[in-house]
């Protein structure tokens, strides 16, 4: 059997279905140069099951395979204010928490190298990261002396270097076999107290505030905070807090090393499990509202965000994405590109003076604020709609 029919944490498979969204992008955040490209871009199923012993939720359809990134990926978050500083809050904390001034610290997934840059500022002498999608590209994030990105994925044995804490930022839930890596890492420590931070989309903020377009194919596990830690406990770990940040959510772990528990089960699956059905309930009611309130629009309507949670809005809506003109992001590296399977351009804030909205659609609520007073600080007056939060 596969490891998308068995629990990514225990292996069992006794699963009970949560959730299905069919042909959407492979690779969500993979934007295309052109319209064609990105009307064929690979696409697939979700098949969301959740495990009643872990709370750990995954997409059973899930072909690992298929994730081939190539230029063109792009995720980054910190062009918002709101994210910035919720980033340089973070790292100061992680910085002070974990007691990392003149330390060495790793990020294995670092992207861009946005936080190991943080890091650096507030104080670790060294901060060295692990991206493959780094390979051949520049970022202004490696100025700092001390501060290097290996564009590579992470291998256990890299950590034949001095460390003092380990980071991993959203790249749980793109593993279809996550406690390898777990485990990798607990042994590379030994019987040292090495903090580690780990931090993926809260699945549990996902299913209580209905957040379908959060569910895409590159994540294939939904973690909750039942889920992370029995797979940290199971590994080796013990967990100093799991909390949710970023409005709930950021599910956000700190543990520190410890004897493994391999049966360890959290008291709070029950909740978990009943959240997951009322889930599946809402969500299929809720895309059909959308879909009807986009039929009968008479104009032209913007989504603002072309990350994950906007382009899998846009193509959910089918046919009732008609009126849809455009997405709006900050992130310039991402204008002049097509999002996949909609095929819609994404275009700079700037370009709504021409595009002139009957209707902006905010992919965050986290950016209400700062996107509205932006768009009418630029003489417009739309009507605005919140799709997720």
């Amino acid at each position: 059997m596969s490891l998308a029919t068995e629990c990514p944490v225990s292996g069992s498979t006794n699963l009970k279905p949560v959730f299905t969204l069919g042909n959407v992008p492979v690779i969500c955040n993979q934007l295309w140069p052109d319209a064609d490209a990105a009307r064929e871009a690979p696409a697939g199923d979700v098949d969301l099951v959740i495990c009643p012993e872990t709370a750990m939720i995954w997409n059973a359809a899930f072909e690992p395979e298929r994730m081939v990134y190539a230029p063109g990926y792009e995720n980054a978050l910190h062009f918002s204010p709101k994210f910035q500083a919720f980033a340089e809050e973070l790292a100061k904390g992680l910085v002070d928490r974990f007691d990392l001034k003149g330390k060495h610290v790793f990020e294995i997934g670092c992207g861009d190298g946005h936080m190991l840059d943080l890091m650096s500022k507030h104080g670790a002498a060294t901060a060295t990261g692990f991206d493959p999608s780094m390979e051949g590209k520049e970022t202004p994030f490696t100025a700092r002396d001390g501060v290097e990105i290996v564009p590579e994925y992470f291998r256990s044995d890299q950590l034949d270097r001095p460390f003092d804490a380990i980071l991993c930022r959203h790249v749980l839930e793109h593993l279809d076999a996550p406690m390898p890596l777990l485990h990798d890492i607990r042994r590379a420590i030994g019987d040292r107290d090495v903090p580690v931070y780990f931090e993926v989309p809260n699945a549990g903020w996902m299913l209580r505030a209905v957040s379908m377009w959060d569910v895409i194919y590159e994540h294939v596990g939904y973690w909750t905070a039942a889920s992370m830690e029995a797979a940290f406990r199971r590994a080796g770990f013990a967990p100093v807090s799991v909390t949710e940040g970023y409005d709930g959510q950021f599910l956000m772990l700190e543990a520190r090393p410890t004897a493994p528990d391999p049966s360890w089960l959290s008291p709070d699956t029950t909740r978990v499990i009943a959240d997951a059905e009322a889930f599946a309930t809402a969500a299929n009611g809720l895309l059909a509202g959308w879909r009807d309130r986009l039929s009968r629009l008479d104009g032209k309507a913007v989504i603002w965000g072309a990350g994950s949670k906007g382009i899998t809005f846009a193509n959910a809506l089918g046919d009732a994405a008609a009126p849809l003109a455009a997405l709006v992001d900050l992130n310039p590296r991402k204008h002049g590109l097509y999002a996949p399977g909609v095929a819609l351009p994404v275009v700079a804030p700037d370009d709504l003076k021409t595009i002139q909205p009957d209707l902006v659609l905010i992919s965050n609520a986290l950016y209400e604020q700062e996107i509205s007073d932006q768009v009418r600080g630029m003489g417009l007056n739309p009507e605005f709609a919140v799709v997720a939060g």
